[in-house]
């Protein structure tokens, strides 16, 4: 089980590194990088105290792999919800934007037709 521990602390370890340099290169917005940096926390607890699992999944009445796939399933599921609500909110605002832009090219070539029969008249 030693192994085992010190494998997923590496991983989580690494994952939080990589966490860590996405921000730093600004490709991650920090808003979505506390979800992951929490993530990457909580797996590197439970690879340094793998029996808080087991005693999380006996205070729900679950047994040993039972308990690792049902709080993980809960766990992801709340990450896809929280992206789902981010992206839901990204498509309105894009759409708005989109909008707006189409009306604003729609009344810039108004103005640009005015300005062209007006030069024509006076030429």
């Amino acid at each position: 089980m030693l192994k085992i521990q010190i494998i997923v602390g590496i991983i989580s370890l690494s994952f939080l590194v990589i966490i860590f340099e996405a921000i730093r290169r600004r490709k991650f917005m920090e808003k979505y990088a506390l979800l992951w940096i929490f993530s990457g926390l909580i797996i590197f607890i439970f690879s340094l105290f793998p029996n808080l699992l087991f005693k999380i999944g006996s205070i729900l009445g679950l047994h040993h792999l039972t308990v690792l796939l049902t709080i993980s399933f809960i766990f992801l599921l709340s990450i896809v919800f929280y992206l789902s609500i981010s992206i839901s909110g990204l498509s309105e605002k894009n759409k708005e934007l989109t909008q707006e832009i189409g009306i604003l090219k729609l009344k810039l070539n108004k103005i640009e037709n005015k300005s062209k029969g007006g030069q024509e008249k006076t030429n």
